[in-house]
């Protein structure tokens, strides 16, 4: 069992550069309860209190709203690997803001916040992955609320590389994080997505390689935004 928790875990990024020797000794197998959770099971609802990390082990969480009305909005979705909700977990009053359902069979990894915190005193690096972690997260929710004052994925697109252009200082700025997370980002279907880079393209406004984006006519894209 030890075994087997040990592989699974040392694929998350919050253990990226330890060795093996130091996965060991930060990881107490009987801290670790595993959890499984059947396709559309609810794993839990917003507001719920979060006082153990969360870690993937299988499977894609959905992580959405939903008002009185029943309308559900769909914020990410959270893949193997993933640790869920990581900056809520020393929030003063840890809530989740979401409502959590498997969207297939989930195998989770539970930790209590106790024994987080003795594994951040025992590893300065899985300390600072911690935080990278927790900083990466908000700093995506950030830029999802700045995208929502534009009404078009073409907008959206082109506010979002000329930001980055800005801040990488260079016309061939790299997209930092997986389509997949982009297009949830904006707010839209991986699709629709691609379909709206390829019309960029061949517009001849920018060309994607990879996850670099070159910007080949600055000045269209920032047409795009007056025109908005």
């Amino acid at each position: 069992m030890k075994e087997e928790i040990l592989h699974k875990i040392s694929r998350c990024h919050l253990f990226e550069g330890l060795s093996r020797s130091e996965l060991e000794a930060l990881i107490r197998p009987e801290s670790c309860r595993i959890r499984e959770y059947h396709r559309n099971a609810v794993i839990a609802f917003r507001g719920d209190r979060y006082e153990d990390v969360w870690i993937i082990l299988k499977g894609n969480i959905t992580a959405q709203f939903e008002d009185y009305s029943g309308k559900v909005l769909k914020v990410e979705t959270l893949s193997p690997t993933d640790p869920v909700a990581s900056a809520i977990l020393f929030a003063p009053d840890p809530v989740l803001p979401v409502t959590l359902t498997a969207a297939e069979e989930v195998e989770l990894c539970v930790i209590s916040r106790r024994e987080v915190l003795a594994m951040m005193q025992r590893n300065s690096r899985f300390l600072l992955n911690y935080l990278q972690d927790s900083g990466l997260r908000l700093s995506v929710l950030a830029e999802k609320l700045r995208l929502i004052q534009f009404a078009t994925i073409r907008e959206k697109i082109a506010s979002y590389i000329l930001d980055l252009a800005d801040k990488q200082s260079t016309d061939s700025p790299e997209i930092p994080v997986t389509r997949e997370t982009l297009a949830e980002i904006f707010g839209v279907s991986r699709p629709s997505l691609s379909r709206e880079f390829s019309h960029l393209s061949d517009e001849g406004c920018l060309r994607p390689e990879g996850r670099l984006v070159h910007i080949l006519r600055r000045e269209d894209l920032e047409e795009i935004l007056k025109d908005e």
